[in-house]
């Protein structure tokens, strides 16, 4: 382990302090105030600060995971109970106190040896800088891997990156495992950070490269970067095919072209339509029903466009649809919806969506699919109400 300098030291947060006393054998280091953890550190190093030194491969800072200090929105996490603190002795070894039984007594068992288990998927970042590594794309699971902020400063992940590498189990105070360092990114060794686009800073263009669609959607194209928003029928049913259409498309896409990272984000809508959407065995799907909070629907909606746009920054091609769009705030519709388009330096992101009537994505919209009245099991398209932006260019 790299010798770590006193400023570097104060500068590091308590966990990562945690960490390198753990790696030095400084006993008790959990019940010392930060200052006194320091100066334990400083001597069990032998004494005195080393030249500046970038941390290296086997760094605690850099590679071991920080305690679980956050769990998902909403959860408390409960307080370690500290240890009795001993006296310390300038080495940064414990005296016993008084009272207390001598280094020839009995000692504290060690904790078990810790297993490590290669885990990968989907990273999620939260608010407070940390993340999990989703175990399913779908929602939270128990297995989701906690990942410190640490680890995301240090490999420059972002929200939707693919991220793999071993992991231990959760330790009494933790509800999660925690990962112990990263090996992989999108693929790719994590070290170095690669380099590579950032999404925002890419040109749009129309869509030029025309996706195959279901029968009946001839006359309303769509190209790989559209954004296009199905609607119902003024006066139809409750769901009047918007749902159905979207998965016609969904499926016809999968089918069509094996290039394409399809996703379909469920934002609220009926259980049963959810089991509809889950029972193929093509799609990935994100999110689930209506028994969700607004907010908690959204933070998944935006977890899947954050994952489609590191795959369109690796120049491929995603699609998201979305059923349905209008349950969302406005706020959140445009962040989805307005996310499509085509990227004049490859790689594009196309978004189909189920929007409802009113929605707050008009002005975006490149083809819009205006469902009619239909008493038949097929939806119809309303052609005078349909149409695409630009469709010369689709071919």
């Amino acid at each position: 382990m790299s010798v770590l300098q006193r400023q570097e030291l104060e500068g590091s947060p308590l966990a990562d302090l945690h960490a390198i006393a753990s790696e030095l054998g400084v006993e008790d280091y959990r019940g010392l105030r930060k200052a006194e953890l320091i100066e334990a550190i400083v001597n069990a190093q032998g004494g005195g600060d080393a030249p500046t030194e970038g941390p290296g491969d086997d760094d605690p800072v850099s590679t071991e995971a920080e305690p679980e200090t956050a769990d998902e929105p909403g959860e408390d996490d409960e307080p370690e109970a500290k240890p009795r603190r001993s006296r310390r002795s300038r080495r940064g070894r414990s005296e016993p106190e008084s009272g207390s039984e001598s280094e020839s007594g009995p000692k504290a068992e060690p904790e078990p040896e810790r297993t490590e288990e290669q885990r990968s998927g989907v990273l999620d970042i939260l608010g407070n800088g940390s993340g999990f590594v989703r175990a399913d794309v779908s929602g939270h699971s128990p297995e989701d891997v906690y990942v410190s902020p640490a680890q995301i400063r240090r490999c420059e992940l972002r929200a939707g990156d693919e991220v793999s590498g071993p992991a231990r189990p959760p330790r009494r105070s933790e509800r999660h495992p925690s990962l112990v360092r990263i090996e992989q990114v999108n693929g790719q060794p994590a070290e170095p950070p690669q380099e590579r686009p950032n999404f925002q800073d890419l040109t749009a263009v129309f869509p030029t490269e025309r996706l195959t669609t279901p029968a009946g959607l001839d006359a309303v194209p769509f190209g790989k970067g559209s954004r296009v928003a199905i609607s119902d029928a003024p006066d139809g049913p409750p769901a009047g095919g918007a749902g159905a259409l979207l998965r016609a498309i969904a499926v016809t896409l999968a089918d069509s072209h094996s290039d394409l990272d399809v996703a379909v984000v469920l934002a609220g809508i009926r259980p049963e339509e959810v089991t509809d959407w889950r029972g193929d065995e093509r799609l990935t799907v994100i999110g689930d029903g209506s028994d969700r909070s607004p907010e908690a629907v959204g933070q998944v909606a935006e977890f899947a466009v954050e994952r489609a746009k590191r795959v369109v920054e690796r120049g491929g091609d995603a699609v998201l649809l979305i059923d349905s769009l209008g349950v969302l705030g406005s706020g959140t519709q445009r962040r989805l919806f307005g996310a499509a388009r085509k990227l004049e330096q490859g790689g594009s992101l196309t978004v189909v969506a189920a929007t409802g009537q009113g929605a707050d994505v008009d002005r975006l919209v490149t083809t819009r699919i205006a469902l009619a009245p239909s008493s038949g099991a097929d939806p119809e398209v309303d052609q005078a109400r349909s149409g695409t932006l630009r469709a010369d260019l689709l071919g």
